[in-house]
């Protein structure tokens, strides 16, 4: 009786914790969902990757690149600088991009007129914007917004250039970003089209994913990552495909790639130099929790079996202690102690020799 009093409010504990954490859940489903079938997406559909040719900036771009379509993007560059980000210690990042665009709008983006934008605009946001515990979260927002509302580009206050964007193809397609490891798009840069309906997507979700995660104590890569950054970035711009692919949606989206189709010497991952970018890889949001999931994100497939071994012996484990003790119980009623004695038992007269003393009478 026990044991089913212990299964019962385990399944009551369960129930109730999915059903207030159902969101959290989602969203964890929403990684498996991208880091299982990521790669396998672009394999089945590779006109997702926009090739670079490594020679684009060489040659005459209305030339060269007019089958691709016209010019798309705005000469508008966005970069942002909240809370107590150096705008001096990027300052020579920041001048190499207004150099390679002189006719470019550049417009930097700080707390004074951040809030002011969206307040206008997205006055829907506001509240989750303004409410976000963490500059990065604001950010993240922040350039979704800006691409949506007026189209350009958005670089990080690290990323160097080192091309002449128009110079390219680049804008001419209507959405792209390089890819992220392991899995995944990166939004350390973006070039777009006003408007872009993955950007509306984007903008539309940002309610559902203000959510808390602490366990006690904050989570803060987790909480950027989830509620505005890449993997949320990520988790959409998978739906968003998924949509694409199946007639539901017209406008594509790109990711970064060489002329072979890898992704890697286009990530804008740590300090690297990319064919367009150099990037610093300052990651100056990152907090004490980072490395441990960089870590876990890093061997993604050990931690998930891990999980699941792990998983499965306590299962196995509860079942055989819930079914041994169930045994226990109905050999007891079976045979209960003091009731009937087996016939192999033991007793104190059985088989006894009988004394000196009764033997002679």
């Amino acid at each position: 009786m026990r044991a089913r009093n212990i299964v019962v409010l385990t399944a009551i504990a369960v129930f109730w914790f999915t059903v207030l954490f159902r969101r959290h859940i989602h969203e964890l489903g929403e990684i498996v969902l991208t880091y299982s079938t990521f790669y396998p997406l672009l394999h089945n559909h590779p006109d997702i990757l926009y090739r670079h040719p490594e020679n684009a900036s060489s040659t005459d771009p209305e030339s060269s690149f007019s089958s691709l379509g016209p010019v798309v993007v705005p000469k508008i560059i966005h970069q942002i600088a909240l809370g107590n980000a150096s705008v001096s210690k990027y300052q020579a990042a920041i001048t190499s991009c207004t150099d390679l665009h002189p006719d470019w709008q550049h417009n930097l983006w700080t707390d004074v007129n951040a809030t002011a934008f969206i307040a206008e605009f997205y006055p829907d946001i506001l509240p989750h914007y303004t409410g976000y515990a963490q500059n990065i979260q604001r950010a993240n927002i922040l350039r979704y917004a800006l691409l949506h509302h007026s189209g350009g580009i958005y670089v990080d206050l690290d990323v160097t250039c080192r091309v002449p964007l128009d110079s390219t193809p680049i804008v001419r397609l209507p959405y792209v970003s390089p890819g992220a490891h392991p899995a995944g798009v990166n939004n350390a840069f973006i070039a777009t089209e006003p408007g872009h309906p993955f950007l509306t997507q984007l903008l539309e979700n940002v309610p559902s994913h203000d959510l808390h995660w602490a366990l006690p104590m904050r989570i803060p890569y987790v909480e950027n990552m989830l509620s505005t950054g890449c993997m949320f970035y990520s988790n959409q711009w998978m739906s968003y495909v998924r949509h694409l692919m199946k007639g539901r949606l017209s406008r594509p989206v790109y990711i970064l790639s060489d002329e072979h189709g890898d992704m890697a010497p286009h990530m804008l991952r740590g300090k690297v130099t990319t064919p367009i970018f150099v990037h610093g890889g300052a990651s100056s949001w990152h907090g004490w929790d980072a490395a441990l999931f960089l870590t876990i994100g890093e061997h993604y497939t050990f931690y998930l079996g891990l999980l699941f071994v792990v998983l499965t012996v306590l299962f196995l484990g509860a079942y055989f202690w819930t079914t041994s003790k169930r045994s226990y119980r109905r050999r007891c009623r079976l045979f209960p102690f003091g009731r009937v004695a087996s016939r192999s038992s033991w007793s104190p007269t059985r088989g006894r020799k009988p004394s000196i003393s009764q033997s002679m009478v």
